[in-house]
């Protein structure tokens, strides 16, 4: 398979995850009733729970993907940022590709981290209902 055609094989099923995710988290959001009231609902023998994993699972492929597609276009992206970093100062930048690399990687690490946090935060925060005493 052709460089591009990897590439455009990508895009496409980026845009499929794209699109299964938007209409199974459209489908829990408008279809079913809210929070417990959807107990019993189902569409295509299909529960709220399930969906929601469908939703989840569709957005974890588009994540995978997405992340494919900024790998496969790391060196446009940098090359994209130098230019207009050079244009602005004036000066010549150099970045050897391994430098690239590392600062994708770097990048990558930053982003995971901060999600990381935010989730550990809203772990700590979390209260759970408090149950009716009998």
């Amino acid at each position: 398979m052709t460089r591009p055609a990897f590439h455009f094989l990508v895009d496409v099923l980026l845009l499929v995850a794209f699109m299964a995710h938007l209409w199974a988290a459209a489908l829990v959001q408008f279809i079913f009733p809210k929070g417990t009231e959807a107990d019993g609902w189902r569409v295509w023998g299909m529960n709220y729970d399930a969906w929601a994993l469908v939703s989840f699972g569709s957005l974890a492929l588009f994540t995978i993907l997405t992340l494919v597609h900024l790998i496969l276009q790391w060196r446009w992206i940098c090359n994209f940022i130098i230019s207009r970093w050079a244009k602005r100062t004036g000066h010549k930048i150099e970045v050897h590709d391994g430098t690239k690399t590392i600062y994708g990687v770097g990048t990558l690490i930053g982003v995971l981290t901060v999600m990381g946090v935010l989730l550990a935060i809203a772990e700590i925060q979390a209260v759970a209902p408090k149950l009716p005493v009998p």
